[in-house]
């Protein structure tokens, strides 16, 4: 079977037309605005109904909705053009890749009316609460209950690792509403409104200063409408979901910026009177990691390709997943041992090459091979549904 990843004439006067939107209104403030580094502020969100206004957002979701129903492809090329430019995300980013199409697909038509239209418009951001600290990867294990109670659900527990729910105006919540049966059947998921009497929000600091939260639910009443499909199919809905939201959020775009910037530094950066750019060391190091980024690339758009032509995908997205996070680790490594001791310097430092970006993408990295699933759970999952390999 020949691949054609190319993109039509009129994918193209998209892409064209997001270019150049983003070149005139993105700033670097605004780009790192995300989950992944300082969140989602006025500034971002005033950017999200910009995108809006512009006509660029929801190309890709149903009419009914809002948007114009066309292929998932617009989608994917508003995400590559933001990543060029400072790895910027969508704003809204996980209602916009995550949340919004297990809604679409699972959610009543309530919901859907409720919420898909301020999603593209940009006006709501859900944070993912499905991590406990009982169970990371381990989603069935997870204890935190709702327990129907009339109208409404009586939730109780604790979720960690919710990086948006200080901003958020959602939390997209798994829950254990069964707890007789075996794990995997027994999870519900929820619509939660995180202001609700009842949740507390605390703060978690990483290692790389992102802000990320611990939740505690304290007989918190949900409606029994914001019950997304049907009662204890919720794992079952976040494995359905699991490949789409790994084609929206691992993007190798987001790398570009970090290659245009050492290219750029080894070619201005002498040493001993000769540019670092003419040492084959250096020129090697950079090598890879553009050749990576090219494989990565690569690596998306077929399992990108899989989606948009309908076609079942079994371990392409986590094949992704896994090369793109552990690629970050090895490039932010390699550029380390270009800029040497210099490296170490924070943002912030008059004398930290890169505007100090690389110390915190080395910091930052370590998540992306945990998050989402460890690199140790893909693996797994390519090996048995990839290769047909036996359970261990």
């Amino acid at each position: 079977m020949a691949w054609d990843f190319g993109i039509s004439k009129e994918e193209e006067a998209y892409r064209q037309k997001v270019a150049d939107f983003l070149d005139k209104e993105l700033t670097e403030e605004i780009s790192r605005q995300s989950w992944e580094d300082l969140g989602l502020d006025v500034e971002g969100r005033a950017f999200a109904k910009k995108l809006y206004d512009a006509g660029l957002m929801g190309w890709s979701w149903p009419v009914e909705y809002g948007g114009k129903g066309l292929p998932p492809t617009y989608d994917f090329i508003l995400i590559d053009e933001l990543g060029k430019r400072w790895g910027a995300h969508v704003p809204n980013d996980v209602a916009y890749t995550m949340v919004g199409h297990t809604v679409l697909r699972r959610g009543s038509e309530a919901m859907k009316k409720e919420f898909i239209p301020q999603i593209i418009r940009g006006e709501i951001e859900f944070s993912l609460g499905y991590t406990e600290p009982e169970a990371g990867s381990d989603l069935a294990n997870m204890r935190m209950t709702a327990v129907e109670d009339g109208d409404y659900y009586v939730i109780n527990g604790q979720k960690t690792f919710n990086t948006e729910s200080h901003y958020a105006e959602y939390h997209w919540l798994a829950v254990k509403t069964d707890t007789k049966v075996s794990a995997y059947k027994g999870i519900s998921l929820f619509i939660v409104d995180q202001r609700s009497p009842g949740i507390t929000i605390r703060p978690l600091t990483t290692m790389s200063g992102e802000r990320t939260n611990e939740v505690f639910y304290d007989e918190v009443k949900v409606p029994q409408n914001r019950l997304v499909g049907e009662k204890n199919k919720g794992f079952y809905y976040m494995m359905e979901a699991l490949g789409s939201e790994r084609n929206y959020v691992f993007v190798p775009s987001r790398y570009l910026p970090y290659l245009n910037m050492i290219v750029d530094y080894a070619k201005n950066t002498t040493f001993k009177g000769v540019p670092l750019a003419e040492n084959p060391m250096v020129r090697d190091k950079i090598a890879q990691i553009a050749v990576e980024i090219d494989i990565s690339t690569l690596l998306a758009d077929h399992a990108r390709w899989m989606e948009w032509n309908h076609l079942p995908m079994t371990c392409e997205p986590e094949i992704t997943k896994v090369f793109v996070s552990e690629m970050e680790q090895r490039m932010v490594d390699s550029v380390m041992q270009i800029l040497d001791q210099f490296c170490q310097l924070k943002e912030g430092s008059k004398w930290a090459p890169l505007k100090g970006r690389i110390e915190w993408e080395f910091l930052h990295s370590f998540m992306t091979t945990i998050g989402a699933g460890t690199s140790e759970v893909g693996r797994t999952v390519i090996a048995q549904r990839g290769l047909g390999l036996p359970r261990g």
